[in-house]
Formats: structure tokens, sequence, C-alpha cells
């Protein structure tokens, strides 16, 4: 079993697509923006996740806003298939299974810059590392 939680900064807004046969299956693709606490630069990572059903349709409803922080909780699913021309391909896809926004009233916390990094007013690298300076492996909760 696998557990992935990722908190960050919606990238954009994102639309509420049908797909499938019958385009009866609801689907949300987004980006979210997440830093990278534990290096000394200021680093971010963009990833991409997938969300289908009820959980695409909750999402497109409650937390559909540029630079809104946001907790995911997804899967990893890997899958490997043969395009056309007889190439092999080997993909990942991080699919959205539950979500919280953290919303708290001012979602222009954070810009996203043309190098692609995130600055947040809120907390600095520095304050998180000097927070974390005096911690021991018996101090850290695996769970």
């Amino acid at each position: 079993m696998q557990t992935n939680i990722h908190v960050g900064r919606l990238l954009k807004e994102f639309d509420l697509q049908t797909v499938g046969e019958h385009k009866d299956i609801k689907m949300v693709r987004l980006g979210l923006a997440v830093k990278r606490y534990l290096s000394q630069k200021s680093q971010t990572d963009f990833i991409y996740y997938v969300a289908f059903g009820k959980t695409a349709e909750m999402l497109s409803q409650y937390a559909n806003q540029k630079g809104m922080p946001i907790e995911l909780h997804f899967n990893i699913q890997s899958s490997h298939y043969q395009t056309t021309d007889g190439q092999s391909k080997y993909q990942t896809t991080n699919v959205i299974t539950s979500f919280m926004p953290l919303a708290t009233g001012n979602h222009d916390k954070s810009v996203v810059t043309e190098d692609e990094t995130v600055i947040a007013n809120d907390e600095s690298d520095e304050d998180v590392l000097q927070g974390l300076a005096g911690l021991v492996a018996d101090d850290l909760e695996i769970r």
C-alpha cells in the first residue's frame, strides 16, 4: 500500500473535462508547485496530477484558484505501452485520491516567477531550517 501527500500551490486554474468512450467520466489535470524545504536554496518542484469522478468534480468546485494552497493525497500508477511506430514507453501518473484546500483568505502570498521559483511571504527557508536544526532521528515520527 502506498500513501503519498504533497502540499503546495496550484499553478493555474484547470478545466473539468469529460472523457471515456461514452464521455461519462469527469477528469481534471492540474499542476502543483511544491517547495523543497530541506534544501539550502529555495527550490520548487512542479508536479502534475490527474483526478477522476467525484474527486475531479469536487476539486473543480472547491479548489480551482491559481495560487491556492492545497494538500493532495495520491497514488503513483505506472503503465507500459507501445506507440504506433513500435516504440516501448513507460509512464507514471499521479492519481489524486483525496484533497484538502488550505485556503486562508489571501491567495496572493505566492507568485510563480519567470525562472519557475515560488516565493512565499509567510515563512523563509532559513526559518524552517533553523527550526529543524536541533532534531535528531529519534524526534522524527514515521507514519
